[in-house]
């Protein structure tokens, strides 16, 4: 017979063999090991967002608001923040504002990059901090931790808001 220490020492070398085959294995396209909001356009049926059509929006919303710009920063061709400052009494403080293309390769924002944008917020000490993008986020950015309040706008509130403001 088999002593004990065989076949639990078998096992242990299968579920090493399992194991090192099961990570060696590439994964099939751009799969998101996150999943993308519930209310993504997976099938393509809204309008597509540029650059300058969120910054539009932006500045509406820093009209609207009494926000004046003192600062653009230009990060990439895909991505450029702002740093305004409410003229408004009641609401007055420092904002920050973000404008990120996604691409086809990388269609959602993670909460890496949404982290990556609360601690700029936090480094300028403003109050508040408004993400726009032309893509969507993942789920998991809406279980943000402490730290400044980030109001995300995704593609289907983009263009939502466009529509609202006539812009």
């Amino acid at each position: 017979m088999f002593s004990i220490f065989f076949i639990v020492g078998f096992a242990v070398a299968v579920g090493l063999g399992l194991a090192i085959f099961a990570t060696r294995q590439k994964l099939p396209g751009n799969a998101s090991l996150v999943p993308p909001e519930d209310d993504a356009d997976k099938d393509g049926e809204l309008a597509s967002v540029s650059l300058e059509q969120l910054q539009k929006l932006g500045e509406g919303l820093c009209k609207q608001n009494k926000v004046t710009i003192k600062d653009r920063i230009v990060n990439s061709d895909r991505e450029t923040l702002w740093i305004g400052e409410s003229q408004n009494e009641f609401f007055y403080g420092s904002y920050v504002l973000a404008f990120s293309l996604v691409s086809e390769e990388h269609p959602y924002i993670t909460l890496t990059e949404l982290l990556e944008f609360k601690d700029f917020v936090k480094s300028v000490q403003s109050t508040k901090g408004f993400f726009f993008t032309n893509g969507y986020f993942t789920r998991d950015v809406h279980q943000m931790l402490e730290g400044p309040k980030v109001t995300l706008f995704n593609k289907r509130k983009v263009l939502e808001d466009l529509k609202k403001y006539s812009i």
